[in-house]
């Protein structure tokens, strides 16, 4: 499975120095959601929400999914969010402020379970080469 999918976030409240349109591999199912709670190695647990909208925005959907940042590269898990991004809401009653973010990589140990069923294990590295070269 192998797609694309264009990703621009523009400037605005959440994300002041936007981001250029990305083309981005798509390697897995793409999970979809309106927030994703993690939990760090710490204990702390985060919501991560899309971010979509003019000015301060508001909540959007969340995708999440495997893709590389180069063809021969280790496969990333992404979450990205809406036309503003992502919102880090940080800890349940915390003292952080919401931060805006452009995307966020997760580290697989990060990955929640719900998640994981959708968009499946990392892919093998280096992508799908197409069959081996049997020499003779």
């Amino acid at each position: 499975m192998e797609g694309f999918l264009e990703y621009e976030v523009r400037h605005g409240g959440n994300v002041p120095g936007g981001l250029p349109r990305l083309k981005l591999p798509v390697l897995s199912p793409i999970w979809r959601g309106a927030a994703l709670h993690f939990q760090y190695p710490d204990g702390e647990v985060h919501t991560l929400v899309g971010w979509c909208g003019p000015g301060d925005g508001g909540s959007g959907e969340l995708m999440v999914f495997w893709t590389r940042h180069q063809p021969a590269g280790p496969p990333v898990c992404l979450a990205i969010g809406g036309d503003a991004g992502l919102k880090d809401l940080g800890p349940a009653g915390g003292g952080q402020s919401p931060r805006g973010l452009p995307f966020m990589a997760l580290a697989e140990s990060l990955i929640p379970a719900e998640v994981l069923e959708v968009i499946g294990p990392p892919p093998e590295p280096g992508g799908d080469q197409g069959a081996p070269l049997l020499l003779l």
